[in-house]
């Protein structure tokens, strides 16, 4: 009897520290940023957010032509005159590198923040 409740009591003990420890690192939120892409520069409806939110990128170029948008390793083409939407989930903390890039080599640069 006493050995079937140790047990008991571990297996309980097992379950309730996953389910918490999944909880915290699980995306809450979805956060929509505007994003505009002229060839002279990248605007962001919203330089950061917090920790584990879904962010939800609409880009849209308002170029005539062909560019394309990274962040956080993702990247996106995005045609002249029209607008496409990118989805990343911000699970670590710190800043990372956004560019767009046009028709010629140079990249347009900036840096997003998760706090």
């Amino acid at each position: 009897m006493r050995r079937l409740a140790c047990l008991l009591c571990l297996v309980c003990a097992a379950g309730a520290t996953s389910g918490t420890a999944a909880a915290t690192t699980e995306p809450s939120l979805t956060v929509r940023i505007d994003v505009g892409l002229t060839a002279k520069q990248v605007k962001l409806s919203q330089s950061s957010v917090r920790r584990g939110y879904y962010v939800q990128f609409r880009v849209r170029n308002t170029t005539p032509a062909r560019r394309t948008f990274s962040v956080a390793g993702r990247t996106i083409r995005v045609p002249a005159k029209k607008s496409r939407l990118m989805v990343v989930d911000f699970l670590v903390r710190g800043h990372y590198l956004y560019a767009s890039r046009g028709p010629s080599s140079s990249a347009i640069r900036g840096l997003f923040r998760v706090s």
